[in-house]
């Protein structure tokens, strides 16, 4: 697992050195959140592209439909860990981008989980307020949880800051022995 994990943050750390250079790491963390929602809201769709006896021109099909709204650094590399397989490695390049690319003095990405969506003046302040608190540029993606039932959690460079209503009835139930 850990070397899967490696070469990972080695394909996420060549993607940062190419977006910088053509000055597109907004477009490709976009494409990179795009796809990470497509491969959880598609769940048969990673395992048909790691699969060996699936055809090489299928998932090239595939990739071409997908490619289409990608940028061409992210759609290459896409097509590049297919080929090889290792589209094993998809799921963590996201995370892995996103640290590499915090690492290199490009801004925070903030995840935020909320029971329901929070309005744009709400991610505004938020985001405003995250500015303020860290000190850099962020960029906010969220990610609907209703069994938080209210409030919501933050997870910033892989810490997890808890101010749900869920959370809380779990605090208390602990605090009360339970």
């Amino acid at each position: 697992m850990r070397q899967e994990e490696t070469l990972g943050e080695r394909y996420a750390q060549a993607l940062v050195e190419a977006a910088r250079e053509a000055r597109a790491e907004k477009l490709i963390a976009e494409d990179l959140a795009f796809l990470e929602d497509l491969f959880r809201s598609v769940p048969e769709l990673l395992p048909f592209l790691a699969h060996p006896r699936v055809e090489p021109k299928m998932k090239e099909k595939i990739l071409e439909d997908v490619g289409k709204v990608l940028h061409p650094y992210t759609r290459n590399l896409l097509r590049l860990l297919v080929r090889h397989g290792r589209a094993a490695l998809l799921p963590r390049l996201s995370s892995a981008y996103f640290q590499a690319l915090e690492k290199a003095g490009g801004p925070m990405h903030v995840v935020v989980r909320t029971a329901r969506p929070l309005s744009p003046e709400i991610q505004d302040k938020l985001r405003a307020r995250l500015v303020e608190a860290l000190g850099r540029e962020v960029v906010l993606r969220e990610e609907a949880a209703p069994e938080l039932l209210a409030g919501l959690e933050l997870m910033i460079s892989g810490r997890r800051l808890d101010a749900s209503l869920r959370g809380r009835l779990q605090r208390l139930g602990r605090a009360l022995g339970g």
